[in-house]
Formats: C-alpha cells, sequence, structure tokens
C-alpha cells in the first residue's frame, strides 16, 4: 500500500479529519433545526443516566472480546505485544478519559449517533440502519489506510470493514436499548478504542504478526450476530412499531 506524503504533518491532517462528522452533525443540525437543535443534540451527548446494567455491558463487552482476541493470538502465534497499559493499570482509566474527547468518540459520533443514526431509523428497520451506517463509517476511516503510524496502515482494509459493521450494531443495540441514548454511543465508542490499546491486535511493523486483528473480527462478529438473533424483534421492525417499553429492555406485557 503506497503512502501519501503530504507537505506538513500526518497529525494535522488526522486530527482535522477526526472532527469531519462532529462538523458536519453540527452544521446539518444548525440548518435543520437552528441553535436550539444544536443545543439539544450537544445536551443528548452528557445525559449520563443510563441503566447500570448498560455500564456494565458497554464497558466490560469490549474488554471480553478484546482480551479473546488477544489470548487467542498469544496462545497460537506466541503474539508479543506491548503490556505497558497491563503492567499500568492506573493509566487506563486516563487513556479512557483522553479517548473519550480526543481519540474518536467525541469527534465522531455526534455525527455518527447523533445526527445520521435517528434519520436512516425514520426510514429503515434497525439492522439495516446499522449496516448503511457501518459501511459509512468503515469507508470514512479510508485515508489512514494510507497514513503510517496509524493503526489502519497496519489492518487490512477488508477485514476492517467488516469489523466495523459489527461494531455498528452492537452500538445501535446499546442506542436502543437505552432510550436512543447518544452517551452510549460515546461510552461505547471510548469503550471499544481504548481496550484496542490495552489488548493491541496489530504489530505496527511492516510483515507484523496481524492475526490477533481477524481474531479480534471473529469475536465481535460473533457477538453482533448473538445480539441480532436474541434481539430480533428490535433489530427487524421500524422503531416507531416496537413498544417503548421494549426498546428500553422491558416486556411490555408485564405489570408494572
Amino acid at each position: 500500500m503506497e503512502v501519501i506524503n503530504l507537505p506538513f504533518s500526518y497529525f494535522v491532517l488526522t486530527t482535522i479529519g477526526a472532527h469531519g462528522p462532529l462538523v458536519a452533525a453540527l452544521v446539518m443540525t444548525g440548518k435543520l433545526e437552528g441553535w436550539a437543535g444544536i443545543k439539544s443534540l450537544f445536551k443528548s451527548g452528557f445525559k449520563l443516566r443510563i441503566p447500570l446494567k448498560w455500564w456494565l455491558i458497554i464497558l466490560i463487552l469490549p474488554a471480553l472480546l478484546s482480551g479473546l482476541a488477544l489470548w487467542v493470538n498469544v496462545s497460537l502465534n506466541n503474539f508479543q505485544f506491548d503490556k505497558s497499559l497491563l503492567t499500568q493499570p492506573w493509566m487506563i482509566p486516563i487513556m479512557y478519559f483522553m479517548i473519550f474527547f480526543i481519540g474518536g468518540s467525541f469527534q465522531e459520533e455526534f455525527g455518527w449517533r447523533g445526527f445520521a443514526l435517528p434519520r436512516l431509523l425514520e426510514k429503515w428497520h434497525p439492522l439495516t440502519a446499522s449496516l448503511i451506517l457501518g459501511a459509512v463509517w468503515g469507508v470514512w476511516h479510508l485515508p489512514l489506510f494510507f497514513i503510517p503510524d496509524t493503526g489502519q496502515y497496519f489492518m487490512p482494509l477488508g477485514v476492517f470493514l467488516i469489523l466495523v459493521e459489527a461494531f455498528t450494531v452492537l452500538m445501535t443495540w446499546a442506542y436502543l436499548r437505552t432510550g436512543r441514548s447518544l452517551f452510549s454511543a460515546l461510552l461505547f465508542h471510548t469503550s471499544i478504542n481504548t481496550m484496542l490499546s490495552v489488548f493491541p491486535p496489530i504489530e505496527k511493523i511492516a510483515g507484523g504478526n496481524q492475526m490477533g486483528f481477524t481474531y479480534l473480527t471473529i469475536a465481535y462478529v460473533v457477538a453482533a450476530l448473538v445480539v441480532i438473533v436474541k434481539e430480533r424483534p428490535l433489530f427487524t421492525k421500524l422503531p416507531s412499531d416496537v413498544p417503548s417499553a421494549f426498546i428500553l429492555g422491558r416486556n411490555p406485557h408485564e405489570s408494572k
């Protein structure tokens, strides 16, 4: 894969590009809904009250899947990985906080799950909406595959696109089950990215061991398929056709 040669730092490009979805969401929301819509969008990203169950799922599931993929790679291929975060676990919460604001979540989720997903759900059921959004989200990362020192530069593009689709299905699940909480998407995105650092699936050298990334993708795809099967009514009907109690994780036929 050829490298893009730029007259300025790659950091400048990636920093500006990372804010693309946020800027687009603000511009489009302002055009359609004015300042009131922009304020509402920002507020929705910081409504921290989501059920404890979902805090645990969002924080633990990415750790389990990333840890499993790394364990398989170590067991099968004797993968030697960077253990600095595992040996200094006090650094993980600090990294989590940094990733939330400058590691992709804040820059992207107001666009993906704040602006785009609600509008996709007006026309398509959640599974189709997720696959459409996942395709856009995956292709949006394409320039990173030509920039040295980014993780994507060492990842197989096709496998990455599949992984992002699995991410999107799981994040749509959490988003709907928490009552369309944008904060849940910010949190989920942060958990995914943080665990990629804690349990690195790739070796950032040419010809390095990248099998962990394939194992990671398999783990996330299996998790996404299990969720789709178990939550079939949620994923195969328009949200307007699903009782709000079901969306929030309650059986609508149970007495209150």
